[in-house]
């Protein structure tokens, strides 16, 4: 089986990566920093492939993405992980407007790249790495939340595409609470490490769920986001 990973050079995507070469899989891995994929590649030289990637370049993004397809003989699977998120208490204008370079325009480039292949080839599973942030806004880092919600309601539109078109295409959207990785800022409750993180989202995709919440305490918490009434929420 071949997987590409779009984000691989840390946190979830990384683990990820690391995980499905532990089950036997062929995995392409993308990223900006060209050096930490040629030494995931060194690991296993016959089933890793590395290509340099950055989402904000969109055009070359979806050529990478192509020829990286075209290098493997084809991909069952393309988990779209690549994303930013800082905080932006002073509502600086620079931090929203990257955050929805990366998030929005460089995810969708990524996401369409992926569904046009598979149904081109019949088959396939998009996984997105979105986020219970999705789940409502939040005045810290505004452009986050909304990124995220973007993201998981693509995921619900590609989903709704293929099945009126009769496709065996899963789409999954993945949604993590707090993990230990770079994107967290910050003290936050309930840190959970990458490997128990990426764990749980295996079991789904190999279960081919819709949605993915992990870890499983977080489940709670994001039917809290939901359900809160506005000024409960406003003094969370």
């Amino acid at each position: 089986m071949r997987a590409i990973i779009i984000g691989a050079t840390s946190g979830i995507g990384e683990g990820l990566a690391k995980k499905m070469l532990a089950e036997g899989w062929q995995v392409g891995v993308t990223g900006r920093r060209i050096e930490l994929l040629e030494a995931m590649a060194a690991t296993a030289p016959d089933r890793v492939f590395a290509e340099r990637m950055d989402v904000t370049d969109p055009v070359a993004a979806e050529a990478g993405l192509a020829a990286l397809i075209e290098r493997m003989g084809g991909a069952d699977m393309i988990v779209v992980s690549s994303g930013i998120g800082r905080l932006n208490k002073a509502l600086e204008t620079g931090p929203e407007l990257e955050t929805i370079d990366v998030n929005v325009v460089g995810f969708t480039h990524m996401a369409l790249a992926a569904i046009r292949h598979f149904e081109g080839a019949g088959a396939g599973h998009l996984v997105i790495i979105s986020s219970i942030a999705s789940r409502r806004g939040d005045g810290a880092a505004p452009a986050y939340n909304a990124s995220k919600a973007y993201q998981a309601s693509y995921a619900q539109g590609l989903r709704k595409r293929v099945a009126r078109k009769g496709l065996p295409i899963t789409v999954t959207d993945v949604q993590p609470g707090f993990v230990d990785t770079a994107i967290v800022q910050g003290k936050v409750f309930w840190l959970q490490p990458v490997e128990k993180a990426v764990d749980q989202i295996w079991a789904g995709m190999q279960a081919r769920r819709s949605r993915v919440t992990v870890t499983k305490r977080w489940r709670f918490v994001a039917w809290a986001m939901q359900r809160a009434p506005e000024r409960l929420w406003h003094k969370v």
